[in-house]
């Protein structure tokens, strides 16, 4: 795997992100190269949500709360992270999906990495044009909502984007619980 490769397929997941989801899973890393991304991915997401939690806390600090312990972050963010994977499996074999574990944790770890991306860029654009910080969030929420839809209708092979909504949903109503307990200065 090159610079390349990854770059075609960051593409290739805004374009066409069903036809990046049977290429990624066709790559089938092992559970260490699996595990090893997972945490990567949580630290290098930390470290960027720091860096725009700590931004923002900049520009108003009257307005804005001072970002949290980076090693509660870290928590969160691999919690939030695996709840995630294992909501998507549980909820999806319940709705008759096929995905296996290895499936779904390499989508959503790429899902992960290309939000990075899109944060960082965010973080980058805030600094020189601040009133587009909320517009990028929000675009980056949407564009990783589709690619989402799109990974576990063809991981769990539904062969159908309204069954894959039905379950981001319901997966939602059980991960959601679970991560506002991981979050203490949280609205509970």
């Amino acid at each position: 795997m090159n610079l390349s490769f990854l770059g075609n397929l960051a593409v290739m997941t805004l374009v066409s992100p069903a036809e990046a989801a049977r290429r990624l899973m066709t790559l089938r890393p092992g559970r260490e190269i699996l595990w090893l991304a997972f945490f990567l991915a949580v630290v290098l997401n930390s470290i960027v949500q720091f860096g725009l939690d700590y931004f923002v806390w900049l520009s108003g600090p009257d307005v804005a709360q001072a970002p949290g312990p980076v090693l509660m972050n870290l928590v969160t963010s691999a919690g939030a992270m695996l709840l995630s994977v294992a909501s998507f499996l549980f909820v999806g074999r319940l709705l008759g999906g096929r995905a296996t574990f290895e499936d779904i944790m390499v989508l959503m770890i790429w899902l992960q990495f290309l939000q990075i991306l899109a944060l960082l860029a965010t973080l980058v654009i805030a600094m020189t044009l601040p009133f587009l910080m909320v517009s990028m969030l929000l675009a980056t929420a949407l564009v990783s909502f589709y690619i989402t839809l799109h990974f576990l209708n063809e991981a769990h092979q539904f062969a159908s984007l309204g069954k894959a909504f039905g379950l981001i949903l319901l997966a939602a109503l059980i991960a959601i619980p679970f991560v506002l307990l991981l979050t203490p200065s949280g609205p509970v």
